[in-house]
């Protein structure tokens, strides 16, 4: 008789299913559980319910923790162990506001866990919930952290990171995989093989009859594997899916993000669709959080250039502008800066579009044009939040750029960007925007050029300089005033080489002789005197040729420069600034 009351209720439950707190009441083979299995169901349902029932009472909010998808990231505030003991379990984070599944609030460690993540500055809003929930959310990330260590971790050796050319290798090999594993594994797959080999940017470029994945590693893309139109399909979908793009619209522009773990740190990725004439294209650019910045020596900052770069930090107010075209490693100068800017003292605040990699300590707010948050009005809120320093992402009309020059003349340090050829031409780009000169004039305090040459491999050989290189140097060494150039190469005298280094290939640079990259640049910081002559509307060239008086030297010849320390060839640095051999 108990029996048929049980089959009775279960009956019940599978008709009020889509409205019920827990799962629906049958097995893996869509069949009605059998009776103990429905009695503990049943259970369960009520359980919830009287939870659900006593957080209405007492005026708190309930949460079913076995029907949120929780982040993994969220579950490093607490261990494993602290969320079972105490009945505490996060499940959603926006910003500084954490919102916590809790059994007991009333209980001692759950309480100390909750005081611990107060003290770290979070807004804690507690969901009641059951402890069959928290036990559920905990055995979910159990099977997360086994299928991370099963499929990422033991599939990338950080530790021992091949030349990419092996890697790309055994990724074409391992096409056939991805031509017969699920989407999401398949996409799995790239998203390692593209950290392994260091790349920046995922390309995925539908043809007529194929399609073609290509990584951008060291500025230059390389073909991984052509793949079946329909495998293709079936990818892009699932990349689609998880950048939460509308899936139906194949014929609009789309932007979209999302992320995934690599051992233990998170890679944002930014993605972005065209539609082309034979499907959709993307470009999923990586940003990998537990990538470590740079220092501006290791950068490619040297000598005068150097000294300013690491003085930077002690400014107190002023404009500090990274111009150069796409791709020229504006980003990395700026996140330099910022990493120096960001101390305890200080108060610095972000305003990007979009945020490209977080750092710990900095206040970082993302631009959301389709809502009217643009650069001007997010600059006018975010200067009412008592910043030391701010970075916005660039400088784009009159007026962000009023602003900006406003903010760095009232005690605030400007860091931002502008598309610019070189450090000079930034001054009558700013006029040309409207921002008059008695504003740029004093609001300015350091413009940085720069643009990103590959670095030559250990593997290089040296070779005989040829005549046509020979003229080159002699005429651009000589046009280096004597004081600069002592200035950058102080050591020994600069004189036209004999023999240069040259690409050769290795198995460690992938047969292509360069690894890595390093910016050419040039600085000019605003003085009294190059104050006066904005304010007298001095011509472009007017102010080159005072900049070139105080030490200014050109990105193409900080590349020459390099040339002669074997860092990198003539060739690169010519097609770098544009002026072919």
């Amino acid at each position: 008789m108990a029996d048929q009351s049980i089959q009775s209720a279960v009956k019940d439950l599978q008709q009020q299913s889509a409205g019920g707190t827990g799962s629906a009441p049958v097995n893996a083979n869509g069949e009605a559980p059998k009776v103990g299995q429905a009695l503990g169901w049943i259970n369960r349902e009520i359980h919830e319910k009287g939870v659900m029932t006593r957080a209405a009472e007492t005026a708190m909010l309930y949460v079913n923790l076995s029907k949120i998808p929780i982040n993994p990231d969220l579950l490093k505030l607490v261990t494993r162990d602290e969320a079972v003991a105490a009945g505490v379990m996060p499940f959603f984070r926006l910003g500084q506001h954490l919102r916590v599944g809790v059994v007991d609030p009333t209980n001692a460690s759950a309480k100390a866990i909750i005081d611990r993540w107060t003290a770290q500055k979070l807004e804690v809003e507690l969901n009641l919930c059951t402890a069959d929930s928290i036990e559920e959310a905990v055995h979910i990330y159990d099977v997360q952290q086994a299928v991370l260590k099963q499929d990422i971790v033991t599939n990338i050796e950080e530790s021992r990171v091949a030349a990419f050319e092996k890697e790309i290798q055994i990724l074409a090999d391992l096409k056939k995989r991805v031509e017969t594993v699920t989407a999401e594994e398949a996409l799995n797959l790239l998203e390692v093989g593209a950290i392994k080999t260091g790349a920046s940017d995922i390309h995925y470029e539908p043809e007529e009859t194929k399609a073609r994945v290509r990584f951008r590693i060291d500025g230059e893309l390389h073909l991984i594997f052509e793949l079946d139109k329909k495998i293709f399909l079936n990818i892009i979908n699932q990349l689609k899916y998880k950048c939460k793009m509308k899936m139906n619209v194949t014929t609009v522009p789309q932007d979209g993000r999302y992320s995934f773990a690599i051992n233990a740190r998170k890679v944002d990725v930014r993605v972005s669709l065209i539609p082309t004439q034979y499907g959709e294209s993307f470009v999923c650019r990586l940003l990998d959080s537990g990538k470590s910045f740079l220092s501006f020596a290791e950068m490619g900052f040297q000598g005068a250039y150097l000294t300013k770069m690491e003085k930077l930090p002690e400014l107190s107010h002023g404009m500090v502008l990274v111009t150069g075209p796409t791709g020229s490693g504006k980003t990395t100068t700026l996140y330099g800066l910022l990493g120096r800017f960001n101390t305890p003292e200080a108060k610095v605040i972000t305003l990007e579009d979009p945020i490209e990699y977080h750092i710990e300590g900095i206040s970082q707010s993302q631009i959301d044009e389709g809502h009217g948050y643009n650069f001007a009005d997010g600059l006018r809120t975010i200067l009412r939040q008592d910043p030391d320093t701010v970075m916005i992402g660039e400088i784009r009309d009159l007026e962000t750029a009023t602003v900006a020059a406003q903010a760095a003349l009232t005690g605030h340090v400007m860091l931002s960007t502008l598309h610019t050829n070189s450090a000079v031409e930034s001054i009558p780009r700013l006029v040309n925007m409207g921002l008059p000169e008695f504003i740029v004039g004093p609001a300015l305090h350091t413009i940085i050029a720069q643009r990103l040459v590959r670095k030559l491999c250990v593997c290089a050989e040296k070779r005989a300089v040829t005549p046509e290189e020979k003229i080159k140097f002699e005429t651009i060494l000589a046009g280096i005033p004597a004081g600069a150039l002592a200035a950058f190469m102080p050591a020994a005298p600069v004189v036209v080489p004999t023999e240069l280094l040259s690409p050769h290939g290795c198995e460690v640079c992938s047969k292509t002789g360069y690894r890595g990259r390093l910016v050419i640049t040039e600085m000019v910081s605003i003085d009294t005197e190059l104050q006066e002559l904005i304010l007298a509307k001095a011509s472009g060239p007017k102010l080159f040729e005072v900049a070139r008086k105080k030490g200014l030297i050109t990105m193409q010849e900080d590349g020459v420069l390099k040339v002669l320390q074997g860092l990198t060839t003539m060739d690169e640095v010519f097609q770098a600034t544009n002026i072919m051999l």
